[in-house]
């Protein structure tokens, strides 16, 4: 049961219900995980597009991560935001779903792969946005 204090810091924080979104679609699989796409700042009604620089190291967000020849994305329902350089964003998967996360290992492994490289590539998505 989560008590008082942890619940206020939780929304503080922002991960209850992040500020941004992050819609992209996977462009490249080498050392890491690279997507385009644009930063949409959540609003009560709708969203607006808005820029990496209005991020902040720390923030949580969300992803939908698009895979090519697929109809629906990868929710990446919470991101940390690791790090900003001009129009790159580094983020940290914290939460997706076993079924997402399954589609995504099965998208990106190629013959031969190292298991433990896949697993971590997974969890970090480098988006230029």
């Amino acid at each position: 049961m989560m008590t008082m204090t942890q619940s206020k810091h939780q929304y503080q924080n922002g991960w209850d219900s992040p500020k941004f979104l992050i819609d992209c679609v996977l462009a490249n699989v080498n050392k890491h995980l690279e997507a385009d796409g644009c930063v949409l700042e959540r609003l009560e009604v709708g969203s607006k597009l808005t820029t990496p620089d209005s991020l902040r190291i720390g923030d949580f967000l969300k992803v939908q991560l698009w895979l090519e020849g697929e109809d629906t994305f990868l929710d990446i329902r919470l991101a940390e935001v690791r790090k900003i350089q001009e129009h790159w964003v580094a983020v940290e998967v914290i939460q997706l779903s076993t079924e997402d996360r399954m589609r995504l290992k099965q998208y990106i492994t190629a013959p031969g792969a190292i298991p433990n490289q896949d697993a971590a590539r997974m969890n970090h998505l480098f988006i230029r946005a």
